[in-house]
């Protein structure tokens, strides 16, 4: 059953002993007003009645009558089971019972400003102290000296655009197709990275549309732990829309062969790690080896590595983006120094913790915490938009920092709504179970 099921249920329930309370007060009021003509007419019998005639009765007949035409009851206790089917059968088991139908206007007022005292309160116990602010500025400031001055130093200082993964390897004539000895995949260059053609004409202009690292999977950060790890294994490489191409190793280097087909590359990964045994599993482990080594040589380069998966979107995005120095090395190193600058400053804000170190407290000051945090995120990121704007200058947009902004946006604001909803809970549970008890010592006193 799911829990709006369970919560309709339950009101339709709490509707039920309403309206039976609501009868049963119906049922006493009528009783109490035929007890009070009965008084009357008795009280008018004594004064019409004449002197000296003995009246009868006065030894408690009246009560004994009235006891046996209202006869004590003892409550009988009723299962949930049995409350909920009445329930069903007098409201209908498909009917939606809300909180409207059971409280007055009155009552749902009260209830309304109940909870906004609550919130009040909340928002008081979790607001930014005075000395926080510092904290805020101190984060704010951090921000934007890293967005204008550490990001673009560390641009400047990356190395030339040639990657110097391939010194050191060789091109060892390969016979096979898809297929790689695994005792040359470490030894080997990555087919993605050739860049020349063979003779056969059918090949011509395989990569034409955009630059190498952009049009071959293999480049990509993440889609090159598959396709380039595939074509490791099997001297190939694949092209952004997925067409591949067989590389051959020659004395001239690495040229781009014939075509190739991209299922036959999976089929044949597949089954040499499936059937091979060792060597297969062996081989496998060497070519994700040898991926993670090219892309690590190719991401500190001034040209670095496209972001993840433009390449497969768009070409003429990713050479665009490039050309304002938006790259995997740029928004991964923004990241990264966002995320330091954030663990810095609440490292440092949990130090100052000075309240009781009951788990409420604790709570409520990494509320705080956070929201240093992503106020500063968004005033640094903000401002950072802005600036880019009023400037026209792309290569000044922090792309990492907004995307850590969005992050926090989303985690930080659930976080805060979490602790809010377990302190308005507790609040209105607290109250509930004081009423709870109330009527509890009330039905013991009256019915044990």
């Amino acid at each position: 059953m799911s829990r709006r099921n369970r919560q309709n249920d339950l009101l339709k329930v709490m509707k039920l002993n309403e309206e039976r309370s609501k009868e049963l007060s119906s049922q006493f009021a009528a009783l109490k007003r035929e007890q009070a003509e009965e008084l009357a007419t008795g009280e008018q019998f004594f004064r019409d009645a004449p002197d000296g005639i003995a009246v009868s009765g006065g030894d408690g007949a009246e009560a004994c009558a009235m006891d046996s035409k209202w006869p004590r009851r003892r409550l009988q206790e009723r299962s949930w089971d049995d409350l909920l089917e009445e329930a069903n059968q007098r409201f209908g088991k498909e009917t939606a019972i809300g909180f409207e139908d059971l409280l007055t206007q009155e009552e749902l007022q009260d209830a309304c400003d109940r909870w906004r005292t609550i919130d009040r309160e909340f928002a008081l116990k979790t607001g930014l102290r005075w000395k926080e602010f510092g904290f805020l500025t101190v984060a704010i400031a951090l921000q934007c000296v890293r967005q204008y001055v550490i990001d673009p130093w560390l641009r400047k200082k990356r190395p030339s655009a040639t990657s110097n993964d391939e010194k050191g390897h060789k091109d060892d004539p390969e016979p096979g197709w898809y297929y790689v000895d695994t005792g040359k995949i470490l030894t080997n260059r990555v087919p993605f990275d050739a860049q020349k053609y063979g003779e056969n004409q059918t090949i011509q202009g395989f990569l034409e549309g955009g630059d190498h690292r952009l049009m071959t999977l293999g480049h990509d950060p993440v889609l090159g732990w598959v396709f380039g790890t595939m074509n490791i294994m099997t001297g190939t490489l694949t092209r952004r829309d997925f067409a591949s191409a067989h590389v051959k190793h020659t004395a001239a280097g690495n040229v781009i062969h014939s075509r190739a087909r991209t299922e036959r590359i999976v089929q044949e990964v597949v089954r040499r790690v499936s059937k091979d045994g060792l060597d297969g599993k062996l081989a496998l482990g060497c070519a994700l080896l040898r991926e993670g080594i090219h892309l690590k040589s190719d991401v500190g380069t001034k040209r670095s590595l496209p972001l993840p998966g433009i390449g497969a979107v768009s070409p003429e995005a990713g050479k665009m983006l490039a050309k304002y120095g938006i790259d995997t090395a740029s928004v991964g190193t923004e990241v990264s120094l966002a995320m330091l600058v954030n663990c810095l400053i609440a490292m440092m804000h949990r130090w100052t913790f000075d309240g009781p170190p009951d788990e409420q407290s604790l709570k409520f000051h990494e509320v705080r915490t956070r929201k240093i945090l992503l106020y500063s995120n968004l005033i640094a990121s903000s401002s950072n938009i802005l600036v880019t704007i009023f400037t026209k200058n792309a290569k000044l947009l922090d792309v990492g920092g907004l995307l850590v902004t969005i992050v926090r946006l989303f985690s930080d604001v659930r976080f805060m709504c979490k602790i809010r909803d377990e302190y308005v809970r507790g609040k209105i549970d607290g109250r509930f179970e004081g009423i709870r008890r109330e009527v509890d010592e009330l039905y013991e006193k009256t019915f044990s």
